[in-house]
């Protein structure tokens, strides 16, 4: 593996939330990531958010500035745990083979993920509704997350060409991030353990993509 550690994800601006009692604004948090992912950002409403949390809608403005503030700390969020994730993973890799790296990489990154999948799914379906300020450090953060993945499986199979790997690496993501929007049922574990799986298979099958 190369002796230069990957760059990961950048730190994620902190949120400018508003204070509240800790266990109830986890509860609209939760509630407004479930109904953003069912129903979407705009057909949901506060007052749907405050329903399913159990509190007033107008309660959820001692803890959120707006609609738009939790979108947009919900995302910050997601990016941040898997930001932390791919750095506690890679900082594993003293004395490592290369192959054990990446699949360090890919199960952590599979278990963050799904692990969080209400955040991440509102990344992939509601990051449109995202100020540009908001969203471009987000676009960014996510290059860097698939040119680690990239250093790291050309590291393992250097006859890849870099648009070889940089095209394994965005079907693969993709993948993981499958399971995210689609509802997946099954044991989390064994949900992990299966997609680490495929999508290791995939980044170790023969190339049929002409470099």
């Amino acid at each position: 593996m190369s002796s230069t550690t990957p760059r990961v994800l950048p730190p994620a601006s902190e949120p400018r939330a508003r204070r509240g009692r800790p266990s109830r604004r986890a509860d609209i948090f939760a509630a407004a990531l479930r109904l953003f992912r069912e129903r979407g950002f705009h057909a949901t409403s506060i007052n749907d958010i405050g329903s399913d949390a159990g509190v007033a809608g107008t309660a959820i403005y001692s803890h959120f500035a707006t609609k738009q503030n939790l979108l947009e700390e919900a995302i910050r969020e997601g990016a941040l745990r898997i930001r932390d994730g791919m750095a506690e993973s890679l900082s594993r890799g003293e004395g490592r083979s290369a192959e054990s790296a990446l699949e360090d990489l890919v199960r952590t990154y599979v278990q963050v993920v799904l692990e969080n999948a209400d955040m991440n799914a509102c990344y992939v379906l509601e990051s449109r509704n995202l100020d540009p300020d908001v969203r471009q450090p987000l676009v960014r953060s996510e290059r860097s997350l698939r040119a680690t993945w990239r250093r790291l499986l050309l590291d393992v199979r250097p006859e890849l060409s870099d648009d070889q790997a940089r095209t394994m690496v965005q079907m693969a993501i993709f993948a993981v991030v499958a399971l995210c929007v689609h509802r997946t049922r099954g044991e989390r574990d064994a949900l992990v353990e299966h997609a680490t799986s495929f999508v290791l298979g995939a980044l170790y099958s023969p190339v049929a993509i002409q470099p």
